[in-house]
C-alpha cells in the first residue's frame, strides 16, 4: 500500500494537541505524539536506500539512534518489530524509512493506517526540509488568537511540574507576541511558495465551535470522509501522561468556552501591546 503522508503544524499552544488526536481516531489515519525524529536523523540517514535497508549493521545503527530521539519513549515502539518492518518492506528513501516508524506505531496500536501522519510545533522552523524530504505531503494548519496564545504561554510558564517536557516559552509579552507573528509568517510563507493547494487552514477557534466542519474540510484534503469518531478523541487518552500537566484538555470534551481568555488574564496595556505586534496578521486570520 501507498501511503499519504500529513503533517499537523501550528504555532505552540494553538490546539495542535487536541487536533492530533482528533485526526488520529479517524479508521484510516494515526498521528503519534510529537517527536522530531525526521528532522533529527536527516543529516545521517537522509541518503538512505535499498542497499542500506539490506544492510544488518546500516538497520540497527538507524534503530539504535532512532532510540535515542527526545520523546520517543513516549510512543512505547517495539523495536524489534520495527526491524522486521524495515526487514520485510525494504524501504528505498529516508521518506519510506521514516513513515515505516509512523506505521509500526499505528500497527501497534491496533490501526492499519492510510494516512501517516505527524504533529510538531518545532518543524514550523524546518518546513521546507519536510518538503524536500515528502514533496507529496499535505498540511494541516491550525492557527490561534495571538492574544490567547500569549496567555496560554503564561500560564505554562508559571506551571508548576516535574516534568523534563516542560515547554520554554518566552517571558515577555512582547517577544511572546513576537514569537507568534515570526512562526505563524514561516507558516505563511512556506504555504504561498511551496503549496498552493495540499494544505488545509484552520482556526482553533472554529475548530472548538464548529468541530465537525472544520475536521470535514481536512479529511477532505485528504480524500477521506469525516468520521463521528472524531470528535469523541478525548476518550481516546491519546496524550502521553508525561505531557499532561500543561495538556489536560487533550482529555475532556471539547470547551467551547476556551476562547478570549485574554479578556480575563490580560490588561488593557497588555492587549494593546500584542495588537502592536501582531495586529496586522491577526486582522489576516480574521481575529480583529
Amino acid at each position: 500500500m501507498t501511503h499519504q503522508n500529513v503533517f499537523i503544524i501550528g504555532n505552540p499552544r494553538s490546539g495542535t494537541s487536541m487536533f492530533r488526536m482528533m485526526m488520529s481516531s479517524h479508521s484510516s489515519i494515526v498521528v503519534p505524539p510529537e517527536c522530531g525524529f525526521i528532522q533529527w536523523w536527516y543529516k545521517v540517514y537522509g541518503d538512505w536506500n535499498i542497499e542500506n535497508s539490506q544492510s544488518k549493521d546500516d538497520l540497527k545503527a538507524f534503530i539504535s539512534d532512532l532510540k535515542t530521539s527526545k520523546k520517543i519513549e513516549t510512543w512505547e515502539l517495539d523495536y524489534t518489530t520495527l526491524e522486521d518492518l524495515i526487514s520485510s518492506r525494504l524501504p528505498k528513501s529516508y521518506k519510506e524509512l521514516t513513515s515505516l516508524v509512523i506505521l509500526q506505531y499505528g500497527i501497534q496500536n491496533g490501526k492499519a493506517p492510510y494516512i501517516l501522519g505527524d504533529k510538531n510545533n518545532y518543524y514550523i522552523e524546518h518546513l521546507n526540509l519536510l518538503d524536500s524530504i515528502y514533496p507529496d505531503a499535505k498540511y494541516l494548519i491550525i492557527v490561534r488568537d495571538c492574544r490567547d496564545v500569549v496567555c496560554s504561554y503564561l500560564n505554562v510558564n508559571a506551571l508548576a511540574t516535574d516534568s523534563k517536557y516542560k515547554p520554554k516559552f518566552p517571558e515577555t509579552i512582547k517577544e511572546m507576541s513576537l514569537d507568534w507573528l515570526h512562526k505563524n509568517k514561516k507558516i505563511l510563507s512556506f504555504l504561498e511558495s511551496v503549496h498552493t493547494s495540499n494544505y488545509a487552514l484552520i482556526r482553533y477557534e472554529d475548530l472548538i465551535n464548529k468541530p465537525e466542519l472544520e475536521l470535514q474540510k481536512c479529511t477532505e484534503i485528504l480524500d477521506l470522509q469525516f468520521e463521528d469518531q472524531m470528535l469523541d478523541y478525548y476518550k481516546n487518552k491519546m496524550e502521553p501522561s508525561e505531557l499532561l500537566d500543561w495538556k489536560k484538555k487533550t482529555n475532556e470534551e471539547i470547551d467551547k468556552s476556551n476562547t478570549q481568555k485574554y479578556l480575563e488574564q490580560l490588561s488593557a496595556f497588555e492587549i494593546d501591546e500584542i495588537m502592536s505586534v501582531s495586529g496586522d496578521l491577526m486582522r489576516k486570520f480574521g481575529y480583529l
